[in-house]
């Protein structure tokens, strides 16, 4: 088999030869090692062009005159009173006379020369003072030239020269003076030495800051421009501490400037100098520590500001000593926080050479501060300053080429999120055209490729929005939904979630299709307001339509009527055909509501077989026509589900709504009025705006809303009926508790309809709670009048007793006043009662245990109350009065109390006859043996102070032959 040998893909790059590699290697790593080593080599091996010298110091005596001196005087002065300087102060001129060495052994070739390591306000004035006894006449003055050089004030001597030198020097600001004799030609080579050190820091630092500058302005990177400042502020602070800051490439700047000079240097090299390292170092640092270093160095520059400017010259060097330490210690926690923080291994190595070279820069400022500048060589110290700066600069370069690289791979991510992202990210100029479209974008807004974006405008595709308010909303992280312009009427409506942010005069923004969700928002609305069964709304659709119809009111007084409209027999129809027949009712039902209702007419379900009707700008009087066609047409033809034919009956309740009702209000308001209508058995009631019962509502419903919030109400109140023994009458004052409401206005309420409204609204259990609550309280604080009274009948509704939480809280409030429980009889009425037998059984047993008695009320009323007496463990039975105020009519209704009275006695109950309006009814009772009768005959209801003034019933009874009748059966029982 032949084997074929492909050719390599063009795509591929060729090997590398061995040459080719070798060529590499020293090109790229062995040109610069030899380069090193060649420097090496010429800095040991090579004969120094230079030698390090120095200056034979001069014994010197000094004079601060403070008046005018000739070189005579101040020679003598100073011969005779020598004083010795320390530190000269610049407030006036200094005399200096020094001892010459004999010159007569020194090479006369070079020459003698002195150097003043100062640099004066004026040029000094010099004199060669010959000893005295070199002539007789006198110590004759010989003026010398004194030249201003880079090392100071340089003077040059007659060879063997001998005497003294008298110098007047004039200071621009404190210095510590001194004067040394040189060899001239050593005074030469060291000034050169000098300035090539000079020259070399100069051309140095300053190419360095060139360069720094031109990347900046090339890059617009703002650190490279600070770190240039940084380096020139170097580079003058590094010749300040080698003692020739007073000249600057080539030229000298004269002693007052230079001061100022001085100041503004040192201010400025500590502002960068915090700067630059916090803005280098804040990946490693912490947003506190940054933001606690940056207002210490605001604020301690703002004072060395102020320092500099008000303190005398005299606390400049001390204003400098504590400056350098103030930055050393900054920048030292910046540098020692982040070596614990850096994660490589070439950051830490980073900034290890960086506090190396720091601690050799602020040295040389502390040596500045401290006035001993002249510690520092100057070729030595000029290299280190030029080395130190190289490398921070090095380190700073690198540093901010970190975070380039790191915003080029945040660029990269920002373009690659730019093209994945599901969002339609935008850019809009100043007249809000489209700058920038990413390709999702293009593709929701239905954008070509290749379309011109310069020509597409926002108003093209939206409408005009806020950007501001939008921009807002985006930064406290709220979305604005928007709505694109539909190109055609029966385009499909298409939303967006818009979030932008203005940058100057553009804005960047992102856009999100939420077509699709609103869609469904839509439909769940729709389902969360509608009735699925029979599309109408449900109770919550159509209690918002109705909050917009009262505020409709409220603000421009449109009116609405509302009508309540109840089926009947659909709860038999359920039961006997199921809850198919009964649904399909409910939709033809619904199918002829709305066949008479007009489109602004909404019909709501609220619940099984209850609707309601909103007649929005229609009074209740204008839409009775439309309520009673719709009653008929319920009422008048039968319903057919298949060969079944159904006749409903229906009722409707219409009112009108106030502006001051709710929803809920309105909705009970329109019941009560259906209820009405079936108790009157009419097809509609109607409730106007000022009708009596609308009004009355209103008060039940503030009564109630009172009760719910605070427990109480100042509207309702307890009346005492007083309840006769009619076998010990005047032994006894028993009475029963009862509900009263005070009258609003002119428009009294009924108990009975305030107890009716409170069932149907499940407001009844407070009620209860109240009344049993404040009965209690009323015989604790009256129990020392209430000695006579051996019963206090209450009572309780049948909806209170088939709630197990009311249940619970009842018997917590007897169990407070056990003492007064026991007086107690609670009433049930005897249809509640026999509708859960067990539950009253077990509740009726719960009293009596706490020492209460129960009472059968309405008893006679029902039809089984005799089948189910005996399964109920009463106390009591309360004869229904209907049966006690007719007793007398017929026989037949004597016998009927009679045998329940028997039977009650037989199952060893007592009782209770109500209603006992006359005094032969109270004589029929008495002979048939009741135990207790309470009616109009004995007392009404009364205040309860009336029963608190009385010792037996007897005051209380107003009728004279009743007053006689009970006397009479008192003094009978008393025989």
């Amino acid at each position: 088999m032949a084997i074929k040998t492909l050719p390599s893909s063009p795509s591929t790059p060729p090997a590398r030869s061995a040459a080719g590699r070798v060529w590499s290697f020293l090109l790229y790593a062995g040109t610069p090692v030899l380069i090193i080593l060649g420097l090496i080599a010429a800095l040991l091996l090579l004969q120094p062009r230079y030698t390090d010298s120095a200056g034979q110091p001069l014994t010197a005596r000094f004079l601060h005159a403070d008046t005018a001196l000739d070189p005579a005087q101040a020679l003598a002065r100073l011969r005779t009173r020598p004083t010795r300087l320390a530190e000269a102060a610049p407030d006036g001129p200094i005399w200096l006379l020094a001892d010459l060495p004999d010159g007569r052994d020194a090479d006369a070739s070079a020459g003698l020369a002195l150097l003043l390591p100062v640099h004066t306000a004026a040029p000094p004035e010099c004199w060669l003072a010959r000893d005295e006894a070199d002539d007789g006449a006198g110590s004759p003055l010989a003026e010398i030239e004194v030249r201003d050089g880079l090392l100071g004030q340089q003077m040059r001597l007659p060879a063997a020269a001998a005497g003294q030198a008298l110098c007047r020097l004039v200071l621009s600001f404190p210095t510590r003076l001194s004067i040394e004799q040189w060899q001239g030609h050593t005074l030469s080579e060291t000034t050169a030495h000098t300035a090539q050190a000079a020259g070399l820091l100069e051309g140095g630092l300053l190419t360095l800051a060139a360069f720094l500058v031109i990347i900046a302005l090339t890059m617009r990177e703002q650190p490279y421009m600070v770190l240039a400042c940084w380096i020139l502020c170097n580079l003058r602070l590094g010749a300040w501490a080698l003692g020739w800051d007073h000249q600057f490439l080539g030229q000298i700047i004269p002693p007052d400037p230079l001061v100022w000079v001085r100041k503004l240097t040192v201010l400025l090299y500590y502002a960068l100098t915090i700067h630059l390292f916090v803005t280098l170092f804040r990946p490693s640092l912490d947003a506190i520590t940054v933001r606690r270093l940056r207002l210490v160095a605001r604020w301690s520059a703002v004072c060395l500001l102020l320092a500099l400017l008000a303190l005398p010259h005299d606390w400049f060097q001390l204003t400098t000593f504590l400056t350098a330490w103030l930055a050393s210690a900054l920048v030292t926690v910046t540098l020692v926080h982040g070596l614990f923080r850096f994660n490589t291994r070439s950051q830490l190595w980073h900034t290890i050479g960086v506090c190396l070279a720091l601690v050799i820069l602020l040295t040389g400022l502390v040596l500045i501060g401290l006035g001993r500048a002249s510690l520092i060589a100057p070729f030595p110290g000029t290299v280190a300053l030029l080395l130190c700066n190289l490398l921070i600069a090095l380190a700073a370069a690198d540093k901010m080429r970190e975070e380039r690289q790191l915003r080029l791979r945040q660029r990269n991510d920002l373009i690659a999120r730019d093209t994945l992202t599901p969002l339609g990210l935008f850019t809009l100029g100043a007249t809000r055209h489209f700058e920038h479209l990413n390709p999702n974008a293009r593709e929701i807004l239905d954008i070509a490729p290749d379309s011109d974006l310069h020509a597409l405008a926002w108003s093209d595709f939206f409408p005009k929005v806020d950007w501001l308010a939008i921009s807002v909303a985006t930064e406290q992280g709220r979305d604005t939904e928007i709505q694109r312009i539909q190109a055609a009427r029966d385009a499909p409506a298409r939303n967006f979630l818009l979030r932008a942010t203005l940058v100057g005069s553009r804005v960047e923004g992102s856009l999100q299709d939420i077509s699709a969700r609103t869609e469904t928002i839509r439909k769940l609305r729709l389902m969360a307001d509608n009735d699925p069964l029979t599309d109408t709304l449900n109770r919550r659709g159509i209690e918002k339509t109705m909050q917009k119809a009262i505020e409709n009111l409220q603000q421009t007084n449109t009116p609405c009527a509302l009508a309540f409209l109840d089926l009947d027999h659909l709860k038999r129809v359920n039961d006997l055909f199921g809850h198919s027949t009964g649904d399909t009712l409910l939709q033809m039902v619904c199918e002829r509501l709305k066949y008479s209702l007009s489109d602004e007419q909404p019909l709501g379900r609220i619940g099984n077989d209850e609707f309601i009707i909103l007649f929005p700008g229609m009074r209740a009087g204008e839409a009775r026509r439309a309520a009673q066609d719709m009653i008929e047409s319920l009422n008048g033809s039968a319903l057919y589900v298949g060969e079944r034919a159904f006749q409903l009956k229906s009722a409707m309740g219409l009112i009108d709504i106030d502006r001051n009702m709710t929803p809920k209000d309105a909705i009970a308001a329109a019941s009560r009025a259906c209820r009405d209508a079936r108790k009157q058995h009419q097809d509609v009631v109607l409730y106007e705006e000022n009708a009596r019962e609308l009004f009355d509502h209103i008060d039940e419903m503030h009564l109630f809303e009172q009760l719910e919030s605070t427990g109480t109400s100042e509207d309702i109140f307890l009346e005492m009926q007083p309840i006769m023994s009619l076998r010990h009458p005047l032994k006894t004052l028993n009475f029963e508790a009862l509900l009263r409401v005070r009258n609003t206005g002119a428009r009294p309420l009924q108990t009975g309809k305030i107890i009716q409204a409170a069932e149907d609204s499940g407001m009844i259990t407070a009620i209860d709670k109240w009344v049993f609550t404040t009965l209690l309280e009323w015989m604790s604080r009256h129990h020392l009048k209430l000695g006579q009274t051996r019963q206090v009948n209450v009572n309780l509704s049948g909806v209170s007793l088939n709630d197990d939480r009311f249940i619970n809280v009842l018997f917590g409030i007897l169990n407070q006043q056990p003492q007064f429980t026991r007086r107690l009889c609670v009433e049930i009425t005897e249809g509640v009662a026999l509708q859960d037998l067990e539950r009253t059984r077990q509740f009726m047993r719960r009293l009596q245990r706490m020492g209460a008695r129960v009472a059968l009320d309405d008893f006679g009323a029902g039809y089984t109350s005799f089948s189910y007496l005996k399964e109920l463990p009463a106390d009591m039975i309360k004869i229904d009065g209907t049966l006690i105020r007719d007793m007398l009519a017929s026989e037949a209704n004597i016998a009927i109390v009679n045998s329940i009275v028997d039977l009650a006695h037989n199952l060893g109950m007592e009782c209770i006859a109500e209603w006992v309006e006359d005094v032969a009814t109270l004589r029929a009772l008495t002979d048939m043996g009741v135990d207790y009768v309470q009616g109009y005959v004995i007392s009404g209801s009364r205040p309860p102070l009336d029963l608190l003034a009385c010792d037996n019933i007897l005051p209380l009874v107003g009728d004279p032959a009743a007053r006689a009748y009970i006397e009479e059966i008192s003094g009978r029982r008393l025989t």
